[in-house]
């Protein structure tokens, strides 16, 4: 009687490693690419400030925290090589949006050989919590890091008690 010959079958699971590297390199292809990614909060404290999510599209990604005190939430952004001139805040629908520039320095007369840094554009966008005092927000730029403070009101209570008239 013949022996079977049994193919080797392939696993369903992947292997650790393997499904890490694979992220790895979606979310370098995104970044290289300008893919859209969205950030998820790192914990539920970060769920109950209401911030979703962070969106981020372009060339390049500024690093970014967010730090909530019972007063005031600070969001801080790396942004080595800008100046305050190229960076954009606006807030249209308490969103908050960030955006930015950061162009290519160097002469073009000399012999560039290897270019390791990112340059582009960028633009990080998150929707505000209703705590959020949008008339009180202030930005500072200090050696290549923004802090925008946004400072926390009182909740307001949406409920109110509505009196019935007759004609």
């Amino acid at each position: 009687m013949l022996e079977e010959k049994k193919t080797p079958q392939l696993t369903t699971g992947m292997h650790p490693f393997t499904d890490h590297f694979r992220r790895e390199m979606e979310t370098m292809m995104s970044r290289f690419f300008g893919g859209p990614t969205t950030f998820q909060p790192m914990d539920t404290a970060a769920q109950r400030t209401g911030f979703p999510s962070l969106d981020m599209t372009g060339a390049i990604s500024p690093a970014v925290d967010i730090n909530e005190t019972d007063a005031e939430i600070v969001l801080t952004a790396e942004l080595p090589g800008l100046g305050e001139d190229d960076v954009d805040i606006e807030i249209k629908d308490r969103r908050l949006t960030l955006r930015g520039q950061k162009k290519i320095e160097y002469d073009d007369n000399s012999n560039l050989y290897v270019s390791e840094r990112s340059y582009g554009s960028f633009v990080r966008a998150m929707t505000l919590p209703e705590t959020v005092d949008i008339e009180k927000i202030t930005a500072e730029f200090d050696k290549g890091v923004l802090h925008i403070k946004m400072p926390k009101t009182e909740p307001r209570d949406p409920s109110r008690k509505i009196t019935v008239s007759s004609k």
